[in-house]
């Protein structure tokens, strides 16, 4: 294995298009998986830190707060990671308004879900990944590993970094 000591600049990335590659990425990992590669796994058999899941009492809660720019809301969402995916709470303040780039299945989703008419969020919805669980919150395209962090303020991003390392 050879490392890096040099870090490529990011360049000019929008956050939409981050986390579209995050999505990829992250699905690239789960069928190498399914596939039987390990290509993706570390070398080494460190234990799992809080990300890997093992019963209910363990799942990662994570949350999420911003001020709306479509509505003025306070948008305010919990979440918690299971072994299925990442499951947005009941309970959660959602913004009503869908921007202009929301992928087409979350904007499906968010209007067969059983949302009052203040943005309440009135079932637990799952999802295959952070950032599906963080476009349906915010009505738009957002990177879920820097949005859902912990009480802590530990983004999932930091949390998936610091395993690694």
């Amino acid at each position: 294995m050879v490392n890096n000591g040099n870090d490529p600049t990011p360049g000019n990335i929008t956050e939409e298009k981050e986390s579209e590659l995050e999505e990829f990425i992250d699905y690239a990992k789960i069928i190498m998986g399914a596939l039987g590669h390990k290509l993706f796994e570390p070398l080494t058999d460190k234990p799992k830190a809080a990300i890997t899941v093992e019963s209910p009492e363990e799942e990662l809660l994570l949350f999420m707060k911003r001020k709306s720019r479509k509505s003025g809301q306070v948008i305010e969402a919990s979440c918690k990671q299971t072994n299925e995916g990442f499951v947005v709470l009941q309970g959660s303040r959602i913004e009503t308004i869908n921007s202009d780039s929301i992928p087409p299945g979350i904007k499906e989703r968010r209007q067969k879900a059983k949302i009052d008419e203040n943005g309440i969020l009135q079932e637990n919805i799952l999802f295959r990944s952070p950032s599906y669980a963080a476009a349906f919150v915010i009505g738009g395209h957002v990177n879920g590993l820097v949005e859902w962090k912990t009480k802590d303020g530990v983004s999932l991003k930091e949390i998936e970094n610091s395993e690694e390392n």
